[in-house]
């Protein structure tokens, strides 16, 4: 077991004596009864599933016509944390926690257990699950798919760890991933071509991963151009949150390998990756800052203010926050706020990066700036520092860049637990897949939007993934009338820069 898995162990190695056995990942049964009659349809949300489940439980049985399908995702899944199989076409109760993908599993299996299904861009619960993923007889689509998926990790997840403050999924539930009506026109169906235009994606990490999933999955076909930007490369402590990722990633440039396995995917998508920051990316390749549609997978406010700066004339926000998972979208439209609206500069004065890593990590101020600049690697010297300030296991941190180590220490829910000596309360940090997947979808409904002009009203889609989406999950949100990116003289300059790209008609506030 590598990195990856390990670090799924240490995170709740951390609240030992509070309830949180952190052998459980390894231990704990789960079983998925892949039923349904359509099979394009439950295929696909089994494959989801084991992308999802395979790269955090180690013992996943799966039964039922598309039990392959979950065992082959799973398989890659854990592979890719370097792990041995995760899943297996076997039915052998009983289960800690049994999953039913598009029908219950059978009775009895299981101390407990959710269904799930989905159908289009629905996702419901319980024993009327949209059986076989019925959605009228269109084809199956991978955002209503990895939305369910998420839904059920997360229930395994709520179950087997007994987290105090979770609430479970109700049973019926039904929540629509297109999150509501808008103007002009609905949901696409998923055998509708999708055109993206041209699309810039900053930041190739988890919530990026899982939007991307979806795209490449996308029935209907996608056409477009598609700039992928991230400096980094996969390392073996990627895999547990980068869904789509395999074990031959690892090593590879992100931009690179994204880019690669969406032109594979889409035919119809010209895939650009540009293996740098996105500050170089735009002195070098595009210096007068042209973004017309721009995708935000950053792990910084300090990353989204500066991307707020080249002002883009969309951009697609996704974000994992603890246990929260959300999207929005910023426009310089009549009524939209724009990114600075959401992450204003600080009413003071503000550390900079290398003093956040120095609070966080322990890392002196020069220290940090000298290894955010370079791009070198963490050494064993640093790597005893950081253990000593996180906790983290010298072997986790050594030889990564320091870059990469900071925005995964930001992927991860903190669980409250009581620690084992001396009862203090302590944090446990939780890698969550699930959570990433979520962000992904609700990015993707977003950037569907954008791309089709069906826009709403503006506002964010936020929910935590120790509940469920609902109905209040989609909150109404305009301008800040304190931000100075929105006064009347930068959103005119802003529509002379894209001219001709802004709808005639524009949403009201």
């Amino acid at each position: 077991m590598n990195a990856a898995h390990e670090k799924n162990l240490r995170a709740l190695e951390l609240a030992a004596g509070g309830g949180a056995d952190a052998g459980l990942i390894g231990s704990a049964r789960i079983g998925v009864w892949t039923g349904g009659a359509r099979p394009l349809h439950s295929g696909l949300l089994a494959e989801a599933l084991g992308e999802v489940l395979g790269r955090f439980w180690r013992r996943i049985d799966a039964w039922g016509p598309h039990a392959d399908r979950l065992a082959a995702a799973a398989g890659r899944s854990s592979a890719a944390c370097g792990a041995g199989p995760a899943a297996r076409r076997a039915w052998d109760p009983p289960y800690d926690f049994a999953i039913g993908a598009g029908e219950p599993a059978p009775p009895g299996c299981a101390s407990d257990g959710a269904t799930i299904g989905a159908g289009g861009w629905r996702v419901a619960s319980g024993s009327g699950a949209l059986p076989g993923g019925a959605d009228g007889g269109g084809a199956a689509n991978p955002a209503g798919a990895l939305a369910a998926a998420s839904l059920a990790a997360a229930e395994a997840f709520k179950s087997v760890f007994g987290i105090g403050a979770a609430e479970r999924l109700p049973v019926p539930y039904e929540w629509d991933a297109w999150y509501g009506a808008a103007p002009g026109r609905g949901a696409p169906a998923a055998g509708e071509r999708l055109d993206l235009g041209e699309v810039h994606v900053f930041g190739v990490g988890a919530v990026s991963h899982a939007l991307l999933w979806i795209v490449a999955r996308w029935p209907g076909g996608v056409t477009g151009t598609v700039h992928l930007i991230d400096p980094d490369s996969y390392d073996a402590g990627n895999p547990h949150r980068y869904i789509g990722t395999s074990a031959e990633d690892v090593g590879l440039p992100k931009a690179s390998a994204a880019a690669h396995r969406l032109r594979r995917a889409c035919p119809g998508i010209e895939a650009i990756a540009h293996d740098t920051d996105m500050n170089d990316y735009f002195t070098r390749s595009n210096p007068d800052c042209m973004i017309g549609t721009a995708v935000c997978g950053l792990d910084s406010k300090e990353g989204r203010r500066q991307l707020g700066l080249k002002l883009p004339r969309t951009t697609v926000n996704m974000w994992t926050s603890g246990f929260h998972a959300g999207a929005s979208t910023f426009s310089f439209d009549d009524g939209w706020p724009c990114i600075h609206c959401a992450y204003p500069p600080p009413a003071g004065p503000e550390p900079d990066e290398a003093s956040l890593i120095h609070g966080e990590l322990g890392l002196a101020h020069g220290r940090a700036r000298e290894l955010l600049d370079s791009g070198r690697s963490i050494g064993e010297d640093d790597a005893r520092i950081i253990s000593a300030a996180t906790g983290a296991r010298i072997r986790d941190i050594r030889l990564r860049p320091l870059r990469a180590l900071r925005a995964e220490m930001c992927a991860t829910g903190r669980v409250r637990m009581r620690r084992a000596e001396g009862g203090d309360p302590g944090d446990a940090h939780v890698p969550l897949a699930f959570a990433s997947a979520m962000a992904g979808v609700a990015g993707f409904t977003e950037l569907v939007r954008a791309a089709l002009g069906a826009r709403r009203d503006p506002g964010q889609f936020q929910t935590s993934v120790l509940k469920y989406p609902s109905l209040h999950s989609w909150t109404r949100r305009g301008p800040s009338r304190h931000c100075a990116f929105c006064a009347d003289p930068i959103r005119l300059h802003v529509r002379g820069k894209y001219a001709g790209l802004f709808a005639p008609e524009v949403v009201a506030q």
